[in-house]
């Protein structure tokens, strides 16, 4: 679903590919260069909150060096929404890949990615990334989400 000008939106859109992309090759330059000096990050780890771009940029290349090689992340259910000079996005992503210590992992989590354009280029201002919790037993959910019915 995707709620926008149709330049708006693509660039925005391209700025959320850019994302995905140097993640999965681990591109700490070209990931950094997607968000904001005053980024805010909420990630599923401790401390869960990450604030300006070298916290984040500690955060990213702790995650990468969780991986053997490449990260397999795969975007799901993409909703864009860009009015003027914001922009945010929800998705799904698999992410997948061979852990240190050899274990092949896959788990599923939720992201939101919120942008602002300054000086006619987009940046991230604050991103989400979290796992749905089993009521039951308040423990995380990673695996592949349930077709809607």
């Amino acid at each position: 679903m995707v709620h926008a000008e149709a330049p708006t939106q693509t660039t925005f859109t391209a700025l959320l590919e850019t994302r995905v992309e140097a993640c999965r090759t681990k591109d700490i330059g070209l990931l950094m260069s997607l968000y904001s000096p005053d980024i805010v990050y909420y990630d599923i780890i401790l401390p869960h909150q990450f604030v300006g771009a070298d916290a984040v940029r500690s955060n990213f290349l702790r995650w990468f060096a969780e991986y053997e090689g490449d990260i397999g992340l795969e975007t799901h259910d993409l909703s864009v929404t860009v009015d003027g000079d914001v922009a945010f996005a929800h998705m799904l992503h698999a992410d997948s890949g061979t852990r240190r210590g050899g274990q092949d992992m896959e788990v599923w989590l939720r992201a939101t990615v919120c942008a602002r354009r300054i000086d006619d280029r987009w940046q991230i201002i604050h991103e989400h990334v979290s796992f749905p919790i089993n009521p039951g037993d308040w423990s995380a959910v990673v695996d592949a989400p349930a077709e809607a019915g």
